[in-house]
């Protein structure tokens, strides 16, 4: 794997500073692993004080945070984003497994001017890094793709219900996931029951294969 050569050509500027807060220095050591190719773009601060002697320009660019942990009690989003504006005017880049889309509007409504998740490459994390330094504001996809099948005798809602349970999305999930409560989720699966004979979640998704589900 060759990250950097799928980058555009480094930035005439100073390296972006980053610092990473309220993460183990495990997660902080591999962050900061990933950034160790692009370090001529972005790199982890320690306290400010070296940075600032080696070019004379204080302060930090990007904050990186996760305001989701586990456990969730932990800590509170809006508690976690509004301590970072004493970082200001760094901007705050949001770093988390939880990536559901009411969590990142979450998120962005606190004050996150960027949301990136967990699983990206070193490369995506260098690219959301100067996008946000830039006042750009990289997020995940907010509207997922929907489920491409129209069942046959199902409505599209219903349709989009029985894909998302043939993944295997919980009906929490899949309200979160098409912006509806769960007792919506709950009577479109009672009439795909209906319309498709079934009784059971199982029966359903075999249904679902047998009528062009490919996922």
């Amino acid at each position: 794997m060759n990250e950097p050569s799928a980058l555009p050509a480094p930035r005439s500027r100073r390296p972006l500073r980053v610092r990473v807060v309220d993460e183990p220095e495990l997660v902080t050591r591999g962050i900061e692993a990933m950034l160790r190719p692009y370090a001529d773009r972005a790199r982890l601060a320690d306290d400010g004080t070296h940075d600032e002697a080696n070019d004379g320009t204080p302060g930090l660019d990007v904050v990186l945070c996760d305001p989701f942990p586990v456990p969730p009690a932990a800590r509170g989003g809006r508690d976690v984003l509004g301590r970072l504006a004493g970082h200001a005017p760094a901007r705050v880049l949001v770093f988390s497994w939880h990536t559901h889309p009411v969590g990142v509007r979450q998120a962005l409504d606190a004050g996150a001017h960027g949301y990136l998740g967990k699983t990206a490459s070193g490369a995506e994390l260098l690219a959301a890094l100067e996008a946000v330094a830039r006042g750009e504001r990289p997020t995940p996809d907010l509207h997922p793709r929907r489920p491409g099948v129209d069942f046959p005798g199902l409505s599209t809602r219903e349709s989009e219900v029985l894909a998302l349970i043939c993944e295997g999305l919980s009906n929490q999930e899949v309200a979160e996931r098409l912006f509806v409560s769960v007792n919506s989720v709950k009577t479109y699966i009672r009439q795909v029951y209906g319309k498709t004979g079934v009784t059971r979640r199982t029966q359903a998704v075999a249904w679902a294969h047998r009528h062009g589900w490919l996922g």
